[in-house]
């Protein structure tokens, strides 16, 4: 996957994950989480296509 569209997750170098969400056509779009650093949510943000 690129980042032009589709899911992505971004870890933390301990292994826990720290952020998820979907591109579109290299932009982001549409729910994004962020994680604390044991893997629970912390925020979400709507991102809106341009």
């Amino acid at each position: 996957m690129t980042r032009e569209g589709g899911y992505w997750e971004w870890y933390r170098a301990d292994g826990s994950i720290k952020r998820s969400g979907y591109f579109d056509k290299g932009e982001p779009v549409g729910e994004w989480i962020t994680y604390d650093s044991e893997g629970n949510k912390h925020k979400t943000t709507t991102r809106n296509k341009k």
